[in-house]
């Protein structure tokens, strides 16, 4: 199964990703996603799983969590899951390889990272949302309760890349990166 999600990953992204109407699917999708069913990584993965048509279930169940920086507010899990993407596309496929072999994904990580933090001001989920994630009773209000509107709307728009809703400026490193030649 993961087998067979590396290999298509690797195909479609090329041909798929190219197409700047493609790109925008996935941000459309990502952000829907998010405002039908809460969780930043799997809005994300599943957009590109449809996109490319394909599906992972292991996958899409390991990215779960990501959600609020591991439920942690630790590496906001939309970033965490583009660099996830990224090696996905460009990383090595065995420790053999060595080193050599993961420096394809460093200059895209490090321009998804350099786009993202001036974006949201932080790279860490609890400083984006203001949640103190080990507390499940803030987390609940915040998301659940009467004013979560803001913080659900805010971390739709980060899934999505800021573009569904028009802000013009989409997850540029990581559809670049992923659309890439190797």
């Amino acid at each position: 199964m993961t087998a067979d999600f590396a290999r298509v990953f690797e195909q479609k992204t090329r041909e798929i990703l190219t197409s700047e109407a493609n790109r925008e699917r996935v941000a459309e999708l990502a952000y829907h996603n998010f405002v039908k069913s809460f969780g930043c990584s799997q809005s994300i993965l599943q957009a590109y799983q449809e996109v490319l048509g394909f599906e992972d279930s292991f996958w899409f169940k390991a990215l779960g969590t990501l959600q609020g920086g591991g439920f942690s507010g630790l590496t906001c899990g939309a970033l965490t899951t583009g660099l996830i993407l990224i090696g996905g596309r460009m990383g090595r496929n065995r420790l053999e390889e060595g080193m050599g072999a993961m420096l394809p994904a460093f200059e895209p990580c490090q321009e998804l990272a350099q786009w993202f933090k001036p974006m949201y001001k932080s790279t860490l989920c609890s400083e984006i949302t203001g949640v103190n994630w080990f507390d499940i009773h803030e987390v609940a209000a915040r998301f659940l309760g009467p004013d979560s509107a803001e913080a659900h709307e805010k971390c739709a728009r980060i899934a999505g890349g800021d573009s569904a809703q028009g802000s013009g400026d989409t997850e540029p490193a990581i559809v670049a990166a992923l659309a890439a030649e190797t």
